[in-house]
């Protein structure tokens, strides 16, 4: 982490790429709540009532959620590649950045959760509360992903400050060591054969 800091310039995006991940997860858990639906069969009887079937999410939506989940990251790191060209303070664009991104991102998830609740008559597993092999019931796995995703949200603003402290510190730092002034070095001179100090010592 040290070592990491001390290449300024490349160091916003490498931290970009680093806090990128927990900010994917959410995002990813955002997504399914927000856009994952399963495939509605209907199914007409013989009674003319109609039985809706209900199927595993399309791969079309698949690729849609695991896309929409791509954008927050991207964005960071896109963000990440520009602070490269600010000479200071491009690490704490990137940790700014990286906490925005990660306050907006559960600001809908309780909307998405009930949505995705109701998409589901059945649960996510479609298999119905009162049967044996029912692993989750309703409900249940959407309040599971809203909690994963404000986690991994709160996690990533606790990274993106500790990162932004230790810039801070690590700063702090090299400013002293720059501002001491190293003692005038001390050469020996010789006036015919006798060693003399140059530096105001005794001969």
């Amino acid at each position: 982490m040290r070592r990491l800091l001390r290449e300024r310039r490349s160091a916003p995006l490498a931290f970009a790429g680093l806090l990128s991940f927990p900010l994917f997860f959410a995002a990813l858990m955002a997504s399914s709540l927000a856009v994952e639906k399963p495939v509605v069969t209907r199914t007409v009887r013989a009674s003319g009532k109609v039985k809706l079937g209900y199927h595993q999410a399309a791969a079309g939506t698949e690729a849609k959620i695991w896309a929409l989940a791509l954008v927050v990251p991207a964005i960071l790191v896109v963000i990440g590649l520009a602070a490269i060209l600010w000479r200071r303070g491009g690490t704490y664009v990137v940790c700014a950045s990286t906490i925005a991104l990660a306050a907006v991102l559960p600001h809908r998830l309780d909307a998405w959760s009930v949505r995705h609740a109701g998409r589901f008559p059945t649960g996510v597993d479609l298999v119905p509360d009162n049967d044996p092999s029912n692993l989750l019931s309703r409900g249940e796995w959407e309040v599971n992903a809203r909690d994963t995703a404000v986690s991994l949200a709160h996690w990533t603003i606790g990274f993106a400050i500790a990162v932004a402290l230790l810039t801070t510190v690590l700063a702090v730092l090299r400013r002293r060591r720059a501002g001491r002034v190293p003692p005038p070095p001390v050469e020996a001179l010789t006036t015919g054969g006798a060693p003399q100090v140059a530096a105001g010592g005794k001969s």
